[in-house]
């Protein structure tokens, strides 16, 4: 069995450095990168349900968010230091089951990752529903633009079709692996994995749906966190195959996909504005005269901070969703 390298920080370090410099990015995030890898691989490993009849059922989970748009499919190109993992539970699993199973994974992670209790908080909970922990890793690194620690987002209220497994492995190993001619076995983390994760076409209309709601009830707290779903979304609808894959849905198929998006918004007791009737597009999130755009804007360049890649301005955001008007 091959050494884990978060047991040796000097090695550690040395990589994340060379790593940094080559990719051009900030240490402290391709640091961070290495141990949300290890989260999602411990965190995204299927595990069994016990059944009211005594029979027992797998529980599989899928990867969404920002992370997976910037590290799977290389749309976004901003620091996304979450782990969204959506947990899919038999329908006849009890409360307490499946509360059970977020529990395990919680202390699968932190069994991957040796950490004792002193560096895992559990924050927000819920029975059998959501269960976030942050796992605070070792590090010199501070950024003012970086939360402390991994934290992961798990919950079971939300739709997971389309999704698609995908190869996994972090920034450095990636580096090592490719440039520097390491073999896989050189370390245990340089090890890929498979993770199921959400397409993105479905992501894209989880944050209209997001923004559109927050800007139809001019939800300032929500605007201010929504930041963010602007640059992702003009990256999503500027990305070639998310379009193909627009272009080639049909009008029955899109309004299917909207349909679940705002009923497991309405299951899990979220606030749901339906589509408008001309599409996104035409959303009070998208109308620089609507009274939501002050705090829009506030929220939007807020999250400039954590983009690497070419800066968008708000404008470029929604010109480009009222470029593709028709797809959305």
């Amino acid at each position: 069995m091959s050494e884990r390298l978060r047991d040796n920080s000097d090695d550690l370090d040395a990589l994340v450095g060379l790593t940094a410099e080559a990719l051009g990015m900030p240490a402290v995030y391709v640091e961070k990168d290495f141990w949300v890898t290890e989260v999602l691989r411990a965190a995204s490993a299927e595990q069994a349900i016990a059944l009211p009849d005594g029979s027992v059922a797998p529980v599989t989970f899928t990867f969404k968010g920002g992370t997976s748009l910037s590290r799977v499919f290389g749309i976004v190109e901003r620091f996304s230091e979450d782990v969204d993992l959506l947990a899919e539970f038999p329908v006849e699993a009890s409360l307490s089951a499946r509360h059970k199973i977020l529990k395990a994974v919680d202390s699968a992670v932190r069994s991957h990752l040796s950490f004792e209790d002193d560096r895992v908080a559990v924050g927000s909970s819920t029975k059998g529903v959501k269960r976030y922990a942050t796992y605070a890793y070792p590090t010199a690194a501070q950024d003012p633009f970086s939360k402390e620690g991994v934290l992961l987002e798990l919950g079971s209220r939300g739709g997971t079709h389309p999704s698609a497994p995908h190869r996994y492995r972090s920034l450095i190993a990636d580096y090592a692996i490719t440039e520097l001619g390491e073999d896989e076995s050189a370390w245990e983390e340089f090890a890929v994995f498979e993770v199921n994760v959400l397409a993105p076409e479905r992501t894209l209309f989880e944050k209209l749906a997001a923004v559109h709601d927050a800007a139809s009830r001019d939800d300032t707290a929500a605007l201010l966190k929504h930041g963010r779903h602007f640059y992702d979304i003009y990256r999503l609808v500027r990305n070639p195959q998310v379009a193909g894959v627009l272009e080639a849905m049909g009008a029955d198929y899109k309004q299917s996909l909207v349909d679940d998006i705002d009923q497991q918004s309405r299951a899990a007791d979220f606030s749901s504005t339906p589509r408008p009737a001309k599409g996104y597009a035409s959303s009070p999130a998208f109308d620089s005269d609507h009274p939501s755009q002050e705090a829009i804007e506030v929220g939007f360049n807020a999250a400039q901070q954590l983009i690497y890649g070419d800066l968008v301005s708000l404008d470029e955001a929604v010109a480009s969703v009222h470029a593709a008007h028709e797809l959305l």
